[in-house]
């Protein structure tokens, strides 16, 4: 299992992230997403406030990336891996429950499950 260290941990959690998916013909799509939280290890829950594109891409593929980067550009990471969309069960109740998420729509849970981590300020693979 990928090891997410205490920097990107800080990163995941207090920035925001641009999560990007592809449609069934291929065209790239792109969301900023704030409401996120590190769970079991190496995944990422992330709610759905405002998707639309993103959650039918992610419906038909589960291949994604994320980059995050600090505000001076010196510090950032591109996780590669997995998505999977839930509108109800455990990670959308953890959504529900997030604090992050008062007085904003949020329709459902993304789960993303981390397989690579690059190194954005240095482009080289991490693990």
């Amino acid at each position: 299992m990928i090891k997410i260290n205490k920097k990107q941990k800080q990163f995941i959690e207090e920035k925001v992230l641009a999560l990007a998916s592809v449609d069934a013909n291929g065209a790239p799509n792109v969301v900023a997403v704030a409401c996120c939280k590190l769970v079991e290890g190496n995944k990422i829950l992330i709610t759905d406030n405002f998707m639309n594109k993103t959650r039918k891409n992610l419906l038909n593929n589960k291949e994604t990336s994320i980059a995050v980067w600090s505000e001076d550009w010196e510090e950032g990471y591109q996780f590669k891996g997995e998505a999977q969309y839930f509108s109800k069960g455990k990670w959308k109740k953890m959504v529900d429950e997030m604090s992050e998420n008062n007085g904003l729509p949020h329709k459902g849970a993304v789960l993303f499950t981390i397989k690579e981590i690059w190194d954005l300020a240095n482009p080289k693979k991490l693990c």
